[in-house]
């Protein structure tokens, strides 16, 4: 599909040039009209960094009531063209993406050619067979315990980005696992692998593949001329940013290099996004789809989670919000709508050290009420483990919804979405007390697809990616046979003869990931 969107140009239409931001006021009441340059000069230096024709930016507009308030652009789409965004720029739309493959999801629900407790295994078979049915709501709701297929290429030593990945290629990794995270809808734990998943469900089921299926039933009907699926990245995509990230004192291009698509994806504009969010309010998708993608998620225990197939349900400033944010190679996007308030905010950037959060900070300017009190703990001293996964809880300050320290030994943790963590109290260790030696070695993983090679290195660990020599990363010592590095938690497991002969690594999205020791 190609984008009926306007070319770039390297000149601002529709609106009044401020420095290298973009004003547009739709027609409003006096009232209102008259209110947007206020709001917007409170707007603008939360956009500071990104008001420069020298540095990548964003686009972001705000309605009310289905009315267009405000719509500024900042920065440039392309640095090589000195082609600035403006309110057209086609975007990245990363994880805000999920909410439309769970809104096509949900119209094959409402027209009666799926259900929502069908299991994935009748329509995906080559899934493994964990013993457990896994279905399609869990997969909406990010209660699967499948485990993220772009941790899996971390692990293997090439994260996403680093070289081109299909719908193939992630299929094969999903279908590589031999373990969950957790028993399906025991938790909560955000995974791109369901999403994914769910493309191929709406591929199978409806006989379109999710980029067709998106357009007939959502794009076309709505209106969003601008909205299209990145099914082929190498697809020209008129009036497309490019996507940048910082390098050194400048910025190099950070474009994404995948066909894996439905987890994110999108390539929309500021205006299309707001097209979809009034559609949402209005009940324009059908009454079943419109109340599914506003229900919060429910655990096996009854636990309600944030998770909703394809949106997060927070309270804002004392307000319902339903909102998500986004992050894929360089571009950067949040979209939020708070329906009491008849507001919705759509932020959408082409740099990847944008902070997704300045799109509720101008949610904020909008909303009534004082700032919501900040929630955060202080954990006793001491080293806590996280009984799942084996990786320590960082020490300090940390933000939780719920703390609850159950004895001196043992704290339990409500995140923000709904998850209950619980951390025991491990005794500490340091690289001196330990023999290194017992754990060198080389150790290999079919669920990765790599080797690894661990030595005794200075102060620690040394580990390598076998196939990958300019990988070497420390792992230092936390606890009896636990290291830590790069965000890894590294535990390695001993026979009866106290020889190590296997190690797990716990990364966030994938827990307990088994390499064997190999010769």
């Amino acid at each position: 599909m190609s984008s009926s969107g306007p070319a770039l140009k390297g000149s601002i239409r529709g609106g009044v040039a401020l420095a290298t931001g973009v004003a547009v006021l739709a027609a409003m009441p006096a009232t209102a009209q008259s209110a947007a340059p206020v709001t917007a000069v409170q707007v603008d230096p939360i956009f500071a960094t990104f008001n420069s024709d020298t540095a990548p930016g964003c686009a972001v507009a705000v309605d009310r009531a289905g009315q267009r308030v405000l719509t500024r652009a900042y920065g440039m789409a392309d640095l090589e063209h000195g082609i600035r965004n403006s309110a057209d720029t086609v975007f990245e739309a990363g994880s805000v993406s999920k909410q439309f493959t769970a809104a096509a999801a949900l119209a094959l629900v409402d027209a009666g050619k799926l259900k929502l407790d069908t299991d994935v295994r009748t329509i995906i078979p080559e899934l493994p067979d964990y013993g457990q049915v896994i279905t399609v709501d869990q997969l909406l709701n990010h209660t699967s315990g499948l485990r993220d297929w772009g941790a899996i290429l971390g692990l293997a030593g090439w994260p996403r980005s680093t070289r081109i990945n299909t719908q193939n290629d992630f299929l094969a990794i999903a279908a590589r696992q031999k373990a969950l995270n957790y028993r399906p809808g025991a938790e909560s734990s955000y995974t791109n692998t369901g999403y994914n998943l769910l493309t191929e469900i709406v591929q199978r089921v409806s006989g379109k593949s999710l980029a067709d299926y998106s357009r007939e039933i959502f794009f076309v009907p709505l209106g969003m001329a601008h909205t299209q699926w990145r099914d082929n990245f190498r697809r020209i995509v008129p009036g497309r940013a490019q996507a940048y990230d910082r390098k050194g004192g400048g910025y190099e291009q950070d474009m994404p290099f995948e066909d894996a698509y439905g987890n994110g994806g999108l390539l929309t504009t500021v205006g299309d996004l707001q097209i979809w969010n009034q559609a949402l309010d209005s009940g324009k998708l059908g009454k079943f789809v419109t109340t599914k993608l506003s229900e919060r998620g429910t655990l096996r225990d009854g636990r309600k989670i944030t998770y909703g197939r394809g949106l997060f349900n927070y309270t804002f400033k004392g307000t319902e919000e339903i909102a998500h944010s986004g992050a894929t190679a360089g571009y950067r996007a949040w979209l939020g709508r708070y329906p009491a308030q008849k507001l919705s905010v759509a932020l959408l950037c082409n740099a990847a050290n944008a902070d997704t959060g300045m799109g509720r900070k101008v949610a904020a300017l909008f909303l009534p009420g004082p700032p919501d009190p900040e929630r955060v703990a202080t954990m006793p001293e001491g080293l806590f483990v996280d009984q799942a996964s084996g990786a320590p809880l960082d020490a300090g300050r940390f933000r939780a919804n719920e703390s609850r320290i159950v004895s001196d030994d043992r704290i339990e943790l409500t995140g923000r979405d709904g998850n209950l963590a619980v951390y025991l109290r491990t005794e500490p260790v340091v690289a001196n007390t330990m023999k290194l030696a017992d754990y060198a070695g080389s150790y290999a993983s079919d669920e990765v697809g790599a080797a690894y090679r661990i030595e005794p290195g200075a102060g620690g660990l040394a580990w390598r990616i076998r196939d990958r020599p300019d990988f070497q990363q420390v792992l230092k010592p936390v606890y009896r046979d636990a290291f830590q590095g790069d965000g890894a938690t590294f535990r390695f497991q001993r026979d009866a003869a106290g020889r190590v002969v296997s190690l797990t690594v716990s990364i966030e999205r994938a827990r307990n990931v088994k390499f064997s020791r190999v010769p």
